[in-house]
């Protein structure tokens, strides 16, 4: 009983610090004044982080749910990848 509420009590703590990391994140992207590609970037590494550290969160309390949510939110990461370097190559193309 004790060993549970433990774990529950840790689960909840560890939301909470995922939560401060990425808003951590983006704070110190969005510090110093920058172009529209570089606050593009800023919230690309903020959402890589989100993804990652639910991951690990995901994946050390073994909670079914949040191993759904992480498959959802990698999947969203990899479809905004894709089209952030489409969006990307799409802009080299024309500056020439």
């Amino acid at each position: 009983m004790q060993q549970e509420e433990l774990k529950e009590k840790n689960s909840n703590l560890s939301v909470l610090l995922i939560v401060v990391n990425v808003i951590l994140i983006m704070i110190f992207f969005n510090l110093t004044p920058s172009s529209g590609d570089e606050s593009m970037m800023g919230i690309y590494f903020a959402g890589v982080a989100f993804v990652v550290l639910l991951g690990i969160y995901a994946f050390s309390y073994g909670y079914r749910a949040a191993k759904w949510f992480f498959g959802i939110s990698f999947m969203i990461l990899l479809i905004f990848t894709g089209l952030l370097w489409y969006a990307f190559q799409l802009g080299k193309a024309f500056q020439h």
